[in-house]
């Protein structure tokens, strides 16, 4: 990406990492849209109040596979295989270190979590059931994760995707079989989600050593290693913490959301699942750029990173004007799609989240372009300070809307504001470093 047309090298990488992105999206919309048409509204509450503190434990996994990928990737470049596979079956080891620690720790603490959230009795049960199955299969999307990590860290994306259909497919299969079907209720859908995750990671591994044999253990390979236990620590922490650090906004917001009683739940489930499908494409662009400053940063070419954010800045522009007539239009038809009998309240709450929330998209391209375009230079302190200022308005916003005003628009402001409190304060910081070109 250090030479060639800007906007094409751009879109050969964004696309394949959309269609994976959007995939993973698959999961969580299918679990709403199921729950919600076959079990209701209430249970539809139920998923969504549980849905920040998965959020929190998935940042933790993926922050973890993140230290993992790039022990697994510089072991590739260096060609030491003996290392990448000790890597690979330590990585394992603390996967499943932290899984059970997640089940011990996780499992008595879901109700009182929840109670502490404020969660409203009616969806308490269910919530606390589906939460508590997260923890207890949590080993199964961190092994899925982990087997990903691999393949990505060999530079095969092709069979990373492959798998992530596989989990994908299987999980709309198991969802209807065990919640329509079987009649499970909420649990049934943590189940097929976990059980989906675990047969993906089966696939996987199958795949790996099959189309790696280098990658199959030797009995060398299988004693703990101490020092690349620490290694993998070491790496992964700090990203762990941070992936988890970004998502304490979300849970302040189900905590304000859980206020408005069950309806508002319901429905800031549902839009927040649209929302967050419209805004990956544009996260995805800021992904994207991280790669390509990178690597041009890294080759001294300041002239063609300042030509690459503004680029990206203009399919921001492009894609966030095109998905927010999309809401703008068919908001309210798609949220019909999460409940068979959606009252004309719910609609209401979910398609004003949607237009106030989402449709103004282009606010969160501006912070994904600069807070990746920082990172892609390595500055990953400023991108952190930028999520900190984001937090901090997300926050601020929320307890005005929740706890003075009384007003649910004012609540969904929060995340438009926050995303132009964290742009202007990266704007500024890049400014500052004399790295953009003047406007």
């Amino acid at each position: 990406m250090t030479r060639g047309d800007v906007l094409s090298g751009l879109l050969a990488f964004s696309v394949p990492s959309l269609i994976g992105n959007l995939l993973h999206q698959v999961y969580s919309l299918t679990d709403s849209i199921v729950v919600g048409r076959i079990l209701g509204m209430e249970a539809l509450a139920a998923v969504g109040c549980t849905l920040p503190l998965i959020l929190l434990l998935a940042a933790l996994m993926i922050g973890t596979n993140i230290g993992v990928g790039v022990l697994l990737s510089q072991a590739f470049g260096a060609k030491d295989m003996p290392r990448m596979r000790r890597g690979f079956l330590n990585s394992l080891y603390v996967g499943l270190g932290i899984s059970l620690a997640l089940a011990v720790v996780g499992v008595p603490l879901s109700k009182p979590i929840l109670v502490l959230m404020g969660t409203p009795e009616g969806p308490l049960q269910n919530a606390v059931a589906y939460l508590r199955i997260n923890f207890i299969t949590s080993f199964c999307p961190m092994a899925y994760y982990l087997f990903s990590c691999a393949f990505r860290g060999m530079g095969d994306s092709r069979t990373d995707l492959y798998c992530l259909i596989v989990s994908v497919s299987t999980n709309v299969v198991l969802d209807i079989l065990f919640v329509a079907v079987f009649r499970w209720g909420v649990a049934g859908s943590a189940w097929a989600t976990a059980l989906a995750q675990l047969g993906s990671a089966v696939v996987a591994a199958i795949l790996l050593f099959k189309k790696y044999p280098v990658m199959r253990p030797e009995r060398a390979d299988l004693m703990p290693d101490r020092k690349l236990i620490a290694q993998i620590g070491r790496l992964s922490v700090p990203i762990a913490a941070q992936s988890a650090f970004n998502n304490i906004g979300n849970l302040v917001a189900q905590g304000a959301v859980n206020g408005f009683g069950a309806v508002v739940m319901a429905a800031y489930t549902a839009a927040g699942r649209v929302g967050a499908f419209a805004l990956m494409p544009l996260e995805t662009v800021g992904n994207t750029l991280s790669i390509f400053v990178g690597q041009n940063f890294g080759a001294g070419k300041l002239d063609r990173i300042d030509e690459g954010r503004r680029v990206a800045l203009r399919l921001q522009l492009l894609l966030s004007t095109a998905l927010g007539l999309l809401l703008i239009l068919f908001g309210k038809p798609v949220t019909r799609l999460f409940l068979a009998d959606a009252s004309e309240e719910l609609l209401t709450v979910s398609y004003a989240y949607l237009l106030i929330t989402a449709a103004p998209g282009f606010l969160a391209g501006l912070m994904f372009t600069y807070q990746q375009l920082l990172r892609g230079m390595g500055d990953t302190r400023a991108s952190m300070r930028g999520g900190v200022i984001q937090l901090v308005a997300k926050v601020a916003v929320i307890a005005l809307g929740a706890q003075v005003l009384h007003s649910l628009n004012v609540v969904w402001a929060a995340w438009p504001v926050s995303f132009a409190a964290a742009a202007l304060y990266l704007y500024w910081h890049m400014k500052k470093k004399s790295v953009l070109s003047a406007q």
